[in-house]
């Protein structure tokens, strides 16, 4: 007959339940990899780190990614999935794709500096196929020479991309608003200002426009720009 249960003093607290591991799979592995980014940034993000999030060995990530980059990515490409696609039918193409391009850009300033990922790639992933194509359907749409299409979408992106990094660059600097960034963009006014009027007189004369208007607004402005260029080649557009 067994021996009955020693009971455990009174003054010992009650051990805790062991937490539960969460499964491993490639859809934890980004989904951990993109919380681990969005709360400390890309440069904490590491094979290691992202296994010790998931109670796990690095070891065994890599029955799911090869190595971080193809981690990184497939995490980019899982962002640009946040991304609304463009439609091919909507009533004026120009307001829509600067719809998506506004969209784009949330998208990327709300994961912090991930998308330092997409400088110098091409992004190949599913989702980045999938909006590359609907935009791609909208240019086409009106009228617009492949060419132009292909290339236009390449400055777009390039825009965009820019636009994002500067922002996550600003935030690592503790200038995360507009207001944070005032007295920085006050002293380079000042500066201007303060330089040889002769030697710099269009850089003295011009040294408060520099530094007007908002993030926002200078971001519009450039996509403006842009799609303004682009409608030159729309179909029936004129010359």
């Amino acid at each position: 007959m067994p021996a009955a249960a020693i009971p455990a003093p009174p003054w010992r607290a009650p051990k805790k339940p062991p937490a539960a591991r969460q499964p491993l799979s490639a859809e934890a592995v980004l989904s951990t990899a993109l919380r681990l980014v969005d709360r400390d940034g890309l440069d904490a993000l590491s094979m290691r780190r992202v296994a010790q999030e998931l109670g796990t060995g690095a070891a065994s990530l890599y029955a799911y990614f090869a190595n971080k980059d193809e981690l990184l990515e497939q995490l980019l490409d899982r962002i640009v999935g946040e991304i609304p696609l463009p439609s091919a039918g909507a009533p004026d193409w120009t307001e829509e794709v600067k719809r998506s391009c506004y969209a784009s850009r949330a998208v990327f300033c709300a994961h912090r500096d991930l998308v330092k990922v997409a400088r110098a790639n091409i992004p190949t992933g599913p989702n980045s196929l999938r909006y590359t194509e609907a935009l791609l359907a909208v240019l086409r749409g009106a009228g617009i020479p492949d060419r132009i299409c292909a290339w236009g979408m390449d400055q777009l992106a390039l825009v965009i991309v820019a636009d994002a990094v500067e922002a996550a660059v600003h935030a690592d600097l503790g200038r995360r608003t507009e207001a944070d960034a005032a007295p920085y963009l006050a002293q380079v006014r000042d500066y201007m200002a303060s330089l040889p009027a002769d030697e710099f007189p269009n850089l003295v004369a011009m040294a408060p426009a520099f530094i007007e208007g908002s993030g926002d607004e200078r971001f519009a402005f450039a996509i403006d720009l842009m799609v303004d260029g682009l409608a030159r080649h729309a179909k029936g557009a004129a010359r």
